[in-house]
Parts: C-alpha cells; structure tokens; sequence
C-alpha cells in the first residue's frame, strides 16, 4: 500500500500514486477497507461535532462522506489539489453539507473559513515536512478545535509478496523524503504549543489478502513509472510482483490475512 494518500493532495510534494482511472479504483477500494476503523474513530469524536468540519486530501470524498455521516456539522468541506478527483467527489457526494475546493492543503490558510475539526487519512506520509504541515494548520481552525489523523504504523503479510511490495514502496518514498510507516511517530511530530494531544493508539486491524493485493496491484500499475522505480526496480521484478498480487486478489494463489496497524492521533487546539 505504501501509505497510498487519498489522493493527488499537494502540487509541491512528489506523490506517486497518481490522480487517473487506476488511481480512482484504487482510492474507492481503500475507501471500503479502510471505513469501518475510521467509522469507529469518528464516531467516538461525535459529540465534538462543530458548525464546519474540513477533511485534508480529501480525493473523491469518500472520507468526506465518513465525516459527514458520524459528525452533525453544519457544512463540511474536503480538500485536495486535483481537480479531476475532486469532480467526481462533487458529482458523486456533493450536497447541501457537502461540499470541495481545491487547495494545497501541506500549507496553510485554506480557502474556508476558520474550522472547528479538521480530519486527515494517510496525507502526512507523502509529505517532505509533515511536522510543518501540522503546525502551519494550526491557523486554519479555532481554539479548541479537534485534529485528527491517522496513518501506517506497520504492514505485515505472510505470503511473500507483500512484504516485498512494502520494501519497494518504502525505499522509493524514503527517496522522495517521506516516511511510508509515520502512523508509529504521529505524536512526536506533532509536539507543538499549537496543539494538545488528547488521544494517541495503534489500531491493529487484519485486513482481507485479496483486497490488498488488489490494492497493492493498483498501485503498482502507477507507481512502476515513476522514474525512481524505472531506475531502480528491473523492470521483469515489477512484472513478477504485479502477477503476484493479480493472483492473490483473484483468489488463485491463497493468502492470509494482512496485518496493518493505524497510527490515530486526536489533537486540540490549545488556546
């Protein structure tokens, strides 16, 4: 998975994950593994609910609609730079409450008024200087306002092409300056007179092998093109990786489960 954004998030940042069809397949497949830890985590934070709520790299809107299903804001608004993701999230989850805009949303001010929540799935690890992504928020919301992230802490798998999948990634976003498995550090990044942390845990969640690989598959579609891979990876390795995880998500080669952990951090705006 190699921390995959919910999207094309920032034009300054080197993301490798792509804004296309693939990449929209892969972020509506993300969406449905990922939702049932991130449902229960905002609907823990529910009785914090403000007048507007903005979700960071928000893609095509699917962690928009999570936050707007588990929080009674007034309006809530998703961010993201691309333009083609964000059109389908305005076709397909834009209403009264909903709504998108485009944005770099590594800096800050964003084009919304001041938010009383403000919520981020896997955008810290694409970015160069998370830690100055997370103080520069800080003047986007109100005091007392409520941050919330989550990211990788860890990827495990026993059939052998995971782990060699999360090596690939790993490396190539280590060459770009980002960090695939953030979700163990959050905390200590965030150390800010900023912000308060009010929660910190690793969720470990067992996710289908299929699904994965599917994911991973997706992925690797996009990323086997960045120039780093091309340098770096032999071209036939992809390949046999790619064949790899087609197999395992179709259910040709068998697989166990994959055990991700999911770093989620709960801050306050102190002030």
């Amino acid at each position: 998975m190699g921390k995959p954004a919910d999207s094309n998030v920032t034009s300054r940042e080197h993301y490798t994950f792509g804004d296309g069809d693939v990449a929209a397949e892969r972020l509506r497949l993300l969406a449905s593994v990922f939702a049932p830890s991130t449902t229960l985590m905002l609907s823990r934070l529910a009785a914090r609910a403000p007048e507007l709520a903005i979700d960071l790299g928000c893609g095509p809107g699917y962690t928009t609609a999570l936050v707007a299903a588990e929080l009674a804001s007034a309006r809530v608004i998703g961010l993201d730079q691309s333009e083609r993701l964000l059109e389908q999230a305005s076709r397909e989850r834009g209403n009264e409450r909903v709504s998108f805009a485009r944005a770099d949303v590594s800096s800050s001010p964003f084009p919304a008024p001041l938010a009383g929540f403000i919520y981020s799935r896997f955008l810290l690890t694409h970015l160069r200087d998370p830690a100055a992504a997370v103080r520069a928020w800080a003047s986007s919301v109100l005091p007392g306002a409520t941050l919330v992230l989550e990211e990788t802490a860890f990827m495990t798998g026993e059939h052998p092409a995971f782990p060699r999948y999360y090596a690939l990634v790993e490396r190539m976003q280590a060459h770009y300056g980002q960090r695939m498995y953030i979700g163990r550090e959050l905390e200590a990044l965030c150390v800010s007179s900023d912000w308060v942390v009010d929660s910190s845990a690793v969720v470990v969640a067992p996710l289908p092998a299929a699904d994965m690989a599917r994911l991973h598959s997706l992925n690797l579609r996009t990323w086997s093109s960045d120039a780093f891979a091309q340098a770096n990876y032999p071209a036939d390795d992809l390949a046999e990786l790619g064949a790899q995880l087609e197999q395992i998500s179709t259910g040709a080669l068998s697989a166990p489960a994959v055990s991700c952990g999911i770093g989620q951090l709960v801050l306050r705006r102190a002030g």
